[in-house]
């Protein structure tokens, strides 16, 4: 095989591989939950779901969870969650938790992310996002619970949706070691940003491949 037609076949297999490979890596954006109003609007101050730490103006200890459900039909990757959280009194951060289900109430932490410079509460329309880092997938049909929390000084308020969002949750007064499943009206405002892979693309990246072995055969056999 002479030099041309080895550098043609190798140019050929690497642009197939140059066009598939970021044509695979796409992913559709998908909305899990989200009840916040057009522009990320919430309920800046009427109403609140406290958490307050046993050092705070309220001397308890509140954790409130909102749950939530992965109700679009296919596994999702996490990708960001955003939240409407405002401190009263206190420091500007809190500790915002994902978990599992576990009968009804929050179970295992999925992940946490430290949250600094929230706005104070009673000011409109600030949210804070955070990004997934550990690879969480929110299974079909899966119920999830989010909750915010503030350190042992501070009395802070997760800003009600003004869309009418109302809902399954639970109180702890023990920082998460146990809890009680309530009813929220309305819940909290936030959403659940993730992603899926496209079917069409892994299809694409599949063909590419096949395509790439087969150049490379051909080229094999004719220089033997």
């Amino acid at each position: 095989m002479s030099r041309l037609r080895r550098a043609l076949l190798c140019t050929t297999a690497l642009t197939i591989a140059w066009v598939a490979l970021p044509l695979a890596s796409r992913a559709e954006t998908v909305t899990v939950y989200s009840n916040f109003g057009a522009g990320n609007s919430y309920d800046c101050c009427n109403n609140g779901i406290t958490e307050s730490g046993a050092n705070s103006f309220l001397g308890s200890n509140f954790l409130q969870a909102m749950a939530f459900t992965n109700a679009t039909g296919q596994n999702i990757n996490l990708t960001q969650i955003d939240i409407a959280d405002g401190v009263i009194l206190g420091n500007n951060s809190m500790t915002l938790s994902l978990y599992a289900d576990n009968g009804g109430a929050p179970g295992a932490v999925l992940e946490s992310w430290a949250v600094n410079n929230l706005p104070g509460y009673g000011t409109c329309c600030t949210i804070s996002t955070v990004f997934d880092s550990v690879g969480v997938v929110l299974q079909i049909g899966g119920t999830y619970y989010l909750a915010p929390a503030s350190d042992s000084v501070t009395w802070e308020a997760w800003n009600a949706n003004i869309t009418g969002s109302s809902g399954a949750g639970a109180i702890s007064a023990d920082g998460g070691v146990t809890w009680i499943a309530q009813s929220y009206s309305p819940i909290g405002a936030f959403d659940v940003m993730g992603t899926v892979p496209e079917p069409s693309a892994v299809l694409l990246m599949g063909t590419a491949l096949i395509g790439i072995l087969a150049v490379l055969h051909i080229g094999l056999r004719r220089a033997g």
